[in-house]
């Protein structure tokens, strides 16, 4: 007796599976990059804001310039945080005169409960005296100069300096899936292992240029197989995105501990 059931997937519905999920992997590395490059400029934006109400500073605000590639937004914004470094450090040492080694350190301690960071304040404005406002700039510079965000940033550059993916223009990392399709080269120019074709690639410098999506899908492609070139793509944007993350990650929590305290001091001491 003939058994039922279901009919197996043909090889191309596999393979066009297949396809799409690569499709997907693709878009899904390449909207985290584009977000990992905003939220950089976004958390410092922030602290220039901070710096510039509470300490008097005039630092101006960094914008995100999409027709360029990653790793002149990269090169722009260390830059940009060298500046404020030296400002914070500066302040930084005006603290330590002010205040005790312990206290101080207090400062750079994660503190959770709001009861703890109430009396931190407090202590640190028995010194200060003046307003609570007073205090805002001085805790946001020991809280950024310690946590030392240019060098952060600029080792993550480093480490990705070699990669393709560093050239790509930020406002190309908004791919759909027709873009994806239109990027990629009808035919491979040889057939090389996918392996041999990607440590290549890594280990050579990489030229000074930004590329559109179709060129760096070329550039990255170059002797890959049709069937693993979009795998091979998003691998290259899974790799910078897993390189950048923890210091996009680090800018963000910075910035959340000093924004509490500026939060505290502002809404609930003054």
């Amino acid at each position: 007796m003939k058994r039922l059931g279901v009919a197996s997937p043909s090889l191309e519905m596999l393979s066009m599976f297949g396809a799409e999920k690569d499709k997907k992997k693709l878009c899904d590395a390449s909207r985290a990059l584009y977000d990992c490059v905003y939220i950089f400029v976004s958390s410092t934006n922030t602290m220039f804001r901070m710096l510039n109400q509470y300490l008097g500073t005039e630092f101006p605000n960094v914008v995100v310039r999409e027709n360029l590639g990653i790793k002149e937004n990269l090169q722009l914004l260390v830059s940009a945080l060298k500046d404020m470094q030296e400002t914070v450090e500066l302040k930084d040492k005006d603290v330590q005169q002010c205040i005790s080694g312990p206290l101080y350190a207090k400062i750079l301690q994660p503190v959770s409960s709001m009861d703890e960071k109430v009396k931190l304040v407090k202590e640190i404005h028995g010194v200060y005296k003046g307003s609570f406002a007073m205090i805002c700039g001085p805790i946001a510079a020991v809280l950024l100069k310690n946590s030392n965000l240019p060098e952060k940033l600029q080792s993550a550059v480093r480490m990705l300096m070699n990669s393709p993916v560093m050239s790509l223009r930020v406002g190309d990392l908004l791919m759909t899936h027709d873009e994806i399709a239109k990027a990629l080269p009808e035919t491979s120019t040889s057939s090389c292992p996918a392996t041999r074709t990607g440590a290549k690639a890594r280990s050579q410098s990489m030229p000074s240029v930004t590329y559109s999506l179709t060129s760096f899908m070329r550039v990255v492609l170059q002797g890959q197989t049709s069937k693993n070139s979009l795998e091979t793509a998003a691998g290259y944007l899974e790799e910078a995105v897993k390189v950048l993350k923890p210091a996009c990650e680090n800018f963000q929590s910075v910035v959340r501990r000093a924004e509490e305290y500026v939060t505290l001091i502002i809404d609930k001491l003054q």
